[in-house]
């Protein structure tokens, strides 16, 4: 443990790693309760993609988002188990779009831009975040 006072840049990515967090779980919630009304507004491709994602591939999109929220809550908290629940958050995320962009056919339905744009900027900003949180343990911002 110790004292060392992190610097003002640590919050700001802290409050913005919640809210980006914060958005991820809304997404999720909203795709839970998704119904058939719903599903009707959407274009015949992700219609297909919502019905091929296998529940386990939805259950790592909970554990991703849901550990990942956890992980910025941690970060915001100054806790080092932040480092534990964003590891699991990228696991979760690297597994669930693998299995989406490489066996399902999300880029044959969407294209290759639309496809893979969004889920790279998800595992990027989790990368981020899981390096920085490992980067303040380091430092010693933890209390």
């Amino acid at each position: 443990m110790s004292n060392t006072v992190p610097p003002r840049s640590y919050r700001i990515i802290a409050v913005v790693a919640l809210i980006w967090m914060a958005f991820g779980v809304m997404a999720m919630v909203l795709d839970l309760f998704t119904d058939e009304r719903q599903l009707a507004e959407l274009d015949e491709a992700r219609r297909q993609l919502f019905a091929l994602r296998p529940q386990w591939v939805f259950a790592l999109y909970v554990i991703a988002t849901l550990s990942g929220f956890a992980g910025a809550l941690g970060l915001l908290l100054r806790r080092g188990w932040a480092v534990l629940a964003f590891t699991i958050s990228l696991v979760a995320v690297i597994v669930q779009f693998a299995y989406i962009l490489g066996v399902m056919p999300a880029i044959e339905l969407l294209g290759f831009a639309t496809a893979a744009t969004f889920p790279f900027v998800i595992f990027a900003i989790g990368a981020f975040l899981l390096w920085y949180s490992f980067h303040a343990k380091k430092k010693g911002w933890f209390v």
